[in-house]
């Protein structure tokens, strides 16, 4: 029953993770060898000068963010990726439980002789491999851009190894925040809704923590305060010693709190009643 599950799981979504993953490889292609094309001397001048307000937004100096592995890292906080994995895990994880409910196909499942934990770890296994899959042509991607620009000083490859590492940790936090929405609602646009809502409020603590530093303490209290690539990647390359504790102590977070989030998920769902479809 579980290769069933599993088989008619990836079926569901195979074309929306390939497409994901493939506009991730591409996006992080085209934007290292955009960034390659920079002119650096103006680019620092123009936040210096112009930008001096917004320039603690930035995860590091804007020195080093000009610098050729800062500004490929940069890749992984850019708003195009991080959209595509929010489309792929919210919509997947929402459509575990809150959305089968929603469709009354889960009414359907649960006759059948399966368990209700099986259905939620087949699904999230597909949602996870993934998330695994866009970080993994996300890098494949930046392998590629890198190929094909002309950096002064070209990082290595496997010198954005953190970033990709961060980046697939936060695909997990997202979808077992989505998993437990899902598991808490009646139907999948509650879940979209409230996911969207938690987004913004931690977006607006991390923007309004980093402006003004009277409210610092608000950038701890959000999640995106352990979602740093830029930070990671250029601090591991400068200081081993000092960077590969805060690179496992953030992607330990973001893990905990997403397999943490994806067990209380499944204890809610196998503990509910199911309500009828609406």
């Amino acid at each position: 029953m579980n290769r069933v599950l599993l088989g008619r799981s990836f079926r569901d979504s195979w074309l929306l993770m390939t497409s994901c993953a493939l506009l991730s490889l591409g996006f992080t292609w085209l934007r290292v060898w955009v960034a390659s094309h920079i002119k650096v001397d103006a680019f620092i001048k123009f936040f210096s000068e112009g930008l001096q307000i917004f320039q603690g937004l930035l995860p590091v100096p804007i020195e080093d963010l000009a610098s050729p592995l800062g500004r490929v890292a940069f890749s992984f906080e850019e708003f195009g990726l991080l959209m595509l994995l929010g489309l792929w895990t919210v919509t997947r994880a929402t459509d575990c439980l809150a959305g089968r409910i929603g469709a009354g196909t889960m009414e359907m499942l649960l006759a059948q002789p399966v368990r209700r934990l099986t259905l939620v770890t087949t699904h999230t296994a597909v949602t996870l491999i993934g998330v695994l899959l866009m970080a993994a042509a996300s890098w494949l991607g930046v392998k590629l851009g890198l190929e094909f620009s002309r950096y002064e000083d070209p990082p290595a490859w496997r010198q954005l190894a953190p970033a990709a590492v961060n980046f697939a940790c936060l695909g997990v936090f997202i979808t077992g925040a989505a998993t437990l929405i899902s598991a808490l609602v009646r139907s999948r646009s509650q879940a979209v809704g409230l996911v969207i809502g938690f987004y913004v409020v931690e977006l607006t603590l991390m923007i309004v923590g980093r402006l003004n530093d009277r409210f610092e303490w608000m950038n701890r209290l959000t999640i995106l305060s352990v979602y740093e690539p830029t930070l990671l990647t250029i601090g591991i390359h400068r200081d081993p010693a000092a960077f590969w504790p805060l690179f496992w102590q953030y992607n330990g977070c973001l893990l905990g709190l997403g397999c943490g989030a994806l067990a209380a998920s499944a204890a809610i769902f196998c503990n509910r009643d199911v309500p009828a479809p609406l």
